[in-house]
């Protein structure tokens, strides 16, 4: 994404100021107008979001993530038509294990979700306390793999063993996720950081930016979009 870095940069204070009450706020922008609509911004409900030739905004509100293209001016907060793909409700008993069984084998990689840890990169990753239902994803689903994760801080370690095919295996119970802790497996090494799920996609979303976890920030985005504009 254009100006990723600079984006990010202010990204944390945007989200520190609408901490109280999200009500929209921008994930993901490029374009001529990226530097108006950085990630992590707030905006109020009822503002209007002007466009030029060639951007792209996507916002999350209280009912999910919308896409917005221009030119063109749109409310910052969505209509009442459409649906988001996923309740929000269901995704943070998702995050809690309160879900149904995520089939284990899989034909083709499948795009990342909110809850999944990478096995793969190096990143600052969050969860909803307890946690306990957090997976752990590799990319290479080609052959088998033994993953050994384990907590710097406390030393403990677990094994999760990946069959063929198979993207996704639950977090190992004996090695609870702890705020502020790093886990490494291999070269990579992932800091978890216990968020507050807040009252909508939106609260969610801030907290993603001002924790820097930023890769669920954009799979927030996919999982609860519900409508598009062009």
């Amino acid at each position: 994404m254009a100006n990723l870095p600079r984006l990010l940069a202010g990204a944390m204070l945007l989200a520190a100021a609408g901490a109280a009450s999200a009500g929209v706020i921008v994930v993901r922008s490029s374009g001529p107008s990226a530097t108006q609509y950085p990630i992590g911004k707030s905006l109020a409900d009822n503002a209007r979001i002007s466009l030029k030739g060639g951007d792209m905004v996507v916002v999350l509100d209280g009912k999910g993530s919308r896409t917005l293209k221009g030119p063109g001016t749109y409310p910052a907060a969505g209509g009442s038509g459409g649906g988001s793909a996923t309740s929000f409700s269901a995704l943070l008993a998702s995050a809690n294990g309160r879900r149904g069984r995520v089939g284990a084998v899989r034909p083709a990689p499948q795009p990342r979700q909110v809850w999944q840890v990478s096995a793969d990169r190096s990143e600052t990753f969050c969860f909803v306390a307890p946690g306990t239902g957090l997976r752990l994803r590799r990319e290479d689903i080609q052959a088998t793999r033994t993953v050994t994760i384990k907590d710097l801080a406390s030393g403990k370690s677990a094994e999760v063993e990946f069959d063929a095919a198979q993207q996704l295996a639950d977090w190992p119970t004996n090695l609870p996720v702890t705020d502020g802790n790093r886990y490494r497996m291999g070269s990579v090494e992932t800091v978890m950081k216990a968020v507050d799920g807040g009252r909508g996609f939106a609260d969610l979303g801030s907290a993603f930016v001002r924790a820097g976890c930023t890769a669920q920030l954009d799979a927030l985005s996919t999982t609860a979009a519900y409508a598009s504009a062009e």
